[in-house]
């Protein structure tokens, strides 16, 4: 992964004619808190585990790995250690402090949360089923905590779900019943750990993130869009380059998805790469040798890269490819006014049903 060398923010607010997408009425451009930074890939378990990934992270902090303080937070994946494992190895053998906030299956007092998130330099959430996360952070007001974090300059990382949940909102798979509490605790716990459980992302092919090829054997479950913490602006779509257990290809159920949420602005990152942001500048990073979706015009080969996503008056969509680095207030849009062009997905309730929140 060849690294640009990393530019000041500018402090400048973008104006509608300096951004990558057209800015309709119902969006303006975004202005960044020059505080916010972050690295957000299209796989977690891929890209925290790649030292080139975890390097990059671990340099947003402006300091050297032995001195800091990673907080891995695994609600997503319902805090199981094989997940938390792969996704901190990396940052442990680079020399940094791991610790994880361990909510999904037990409440944390408040003042412990507090005191986790705010001895940490870096916060990283895990893949899995990012509808429970963050319902979850809800329940317990961690989501106040991350969002005050964020705004006080921690680095935020994370792939898959642990990129959409800092965004608006998302293409998620959380509708695979493979990535439900009461599925995943069974298959790696032993099952859940509450007597009260009455269920019936990942899974087991929901938490391989993205890695099905083909549609034999499809199961039988949709994406959904799913709300985020609404740190940065923008509907997010990870593994945008895969094939999950559905047989959907996520480019383009993500295309669809964008046509009924015509108002936001969409991010596709492909499942071996990241979109880093710092301040007002973005870089769009890979793993290298990996394939991806974006055409190398060297030899002509496809390689991991992001996509913005939009659609115009008439309600047709359009692709531009990210460029690998520039300005976050050019890429990134607000919706105007979030209560009339933020559509809500009908089937989310279905799966909070499906998959219930535990409340302790």
């Amino acid at each position: 992964m060849v690294l640009l060398p990393r530019r000041g923010s500018s402090g400048l607010v973008a104006s509608a004619s300096s951004t990558l997408a057209p800015c309709p009425p119902h969006r303006r451009p975004y202005a960044p808190n020059p505080a916010l930074k972050g690295i957000f890939a299209g796989s977690g378990s891929a890209a925290m585990s790649n030292k080139h990934m975890a390097r990059a992270v671990v340099e947003l902090t402006r300091r050297d790995a032995r001195d800091v303080n990673l907080l891995y937070i695994g609600t997503a994946s319902y805090d199981i250690a094989k997940f938390r494992d792969r996704q901190t190895g990396m940052f442990s053998k680079m020399g940094c402090s791991v610790s994880s906030l361990d909510v999904a299956n037990r409440s944390v007092p408040r003042e412990a949360m507090e005191k986790a998130v705010d001895e940490a330099d870096i916060l990283l959430v895990s893949g899995g089923n990012t509808l429970y996360a963050v319902d979850r952070w809800v329940y317990l007001g961690l989501d106040e905590l991350l969002r005050a974090a964020a705004q006080n300059g921690k680095v935020l990382a994370g792939g898959s779900a642990g990129a959409i949940c800092w965004f608006d909102g998302g293409h998620s798979d959380s509708g695979d019943p493979d990535t439900y509490r009461s599925s995943m605790l069974e298959q790696f716990e032993g099952g859940p750990s509450d007597s009260n459980s009455n269920t019936d992302n990942e899974g087991t092919r929901g938490l391989s993130e993205g890695s099905t090829d083909s549609d034999d054997g499809a199961s039988d479950w949709e994406y959904i869009r799913v709300e985020g913490l609404g740190i940065w602006p923008g509907l997010v779509c990870p593994h945008y380059d895969r094939i999950q257990s559905n047989g959907v290809p996520r480019m383009t159920d993500f295309d669809a998805m964008m046509k009924r949420h015509r108002y936001e602005l969409g991010i596709g990152i492909d499942h071996h790469a990241a979109l880093e942001v710092d301040g007002d500048v973005f870089r769009v990073l890979s793993i290298p040798n990996e394939e991806g979706s974006v055409p190398d015009a060297e030899d002509g080969s496809k390689v991991p890269g992001a996509w913005l996503k939009y659609v115009d008056d008439d309600g047709d969509l359009h692709s531009i490819c990210c460029p690998k680095n520039g300005k976050v207030s050019e890429l990134l849009q607000m919706v105007e006014t979030p209560n009339k062009h933020l559509a809500l997905d009908e089937k989310v309730e279905a799966c909070r049903k499906e998959n219930p929140l535990l409340r302790d």
